[in-house]
């Protein structure tokens, strides 16, 4: 689920970008100093920020909150908070963004989209104004728990997000549900269905962009690139206000992203073939 900040959709509208794709890619929980409640046995904080969906991070729910925090080495705005692969609705908690001002003497939620309380274990993205709201220290507080809830949550995201200057609608198939699933039918020698297994399920989807202006291909984008082609983790929503349920953590799957000149305008093309992650 994607949650708008007041301020930040008056941003997008302003320039006419509300319904814009989006990526959160660079995350700069990977390099801070990383804090909160105690952890479990295996459950180190940064199994969440490592970028891969099989380990997490683990706190140990000794009363009804747990908190992940980050601390910089200087205050910045980050536009795009979020998680995946995680059970928060399943144990029924709420989640809030939170910042610090005065190294965690105080924290604060203003502006920050308010309590989101899940009805399922599908990611969950802030999106916050990208100015006035600088701060060294950020975490995440999951609160409505109940002590020893094993709360995990396998990838967590703090940074700042690519917005697309295009959008697409025609050809393209939301991962409604899972749209790979691999069975395991039995059948009779008559011919019966005797049941059926799923040995494996996910989704698939593919992002093409027309008419890009090169100026963002070899800028804001441009970093962005190596990043898909080494098949590393991005969230990725596609059509965020009218569809914010629709946001994936998703990494390449399939060719490499090549953006090419298009047509006799100076305009670029491109593909983002992705596999996102699947509870």
């Amino acid at each position: 689920m994607i949650i708008h900040s007041a301020a930040r959709t008056a941003e997008l509208a302003a320039v006419k970008q509300t319904e814009n794709p989006f990526a959160a890619w660079n995350n700069v929980a990977a390099t801070a100093t990383l804090s909160g409640t105690a952890v479990l046995t295996d459950g180190d904080r940064s199994n969440a920020v490592s970028g891969t969906t099989f380990d997490y991070w683990l706190p140990d729910v000794t009363g009804t909150a747990a908190q992940f925090r980050i601390t910089m080495g200087a205050a910045a705005t980050l536009s795009c908070i979020g998680f995946a692969v995680h059970n928060l609705g399943t144990l029924g908690g709420s989640v809030k963004v939170e910042r610090s001002t005065d190294s965690g003497a105080t924290w604060s939620s203003t502006d920050l989209g308010g309590t989101h309380t899940p009805t399922d274990d599908s990611p969950i993205v802030f999106r916050i104004a990208t100015t006035g709201l600088d701060a060294a220290a950020w975490r995440l507080n999951f609160t409505g728990l109940t002590a020893g809830d094993p709360l995990f949550v396998g990838v967590m995201f703090f940074g700042n997000e690519m917005v697309f200057p295009r959008r697409f609608y025609s050809g393209f198939a939301p991962a409604v549900a899972p749209t790979e699933v691999q069975l395991q039918s039995n059948v009779s020698v008559g011919g019966n269905l005797l049941g059926s297994s799923i040995i494996a399920q996910g989704s698939t989807l593919t992002a093409s962009f027309q008419n890009v202006d090169p100026d963002f291909v070899r800028g804001d984008m441009l970093p962005f690139i190596p990043h898909f082609n080494a098949g590393k983790g991005f969230l990725f929503g596609w059509r965020p206000a009218t569809y914010p349920q629709d946001v994936h953590y998703c990494w390449r799957d399939g060719a490499t992203l090549r953006p090419a000149n298009s047509g006799v305008v100076d305009f670029m093309a491109f593909d983002m073939p992705m596999r996102a992650f699947e509870a």
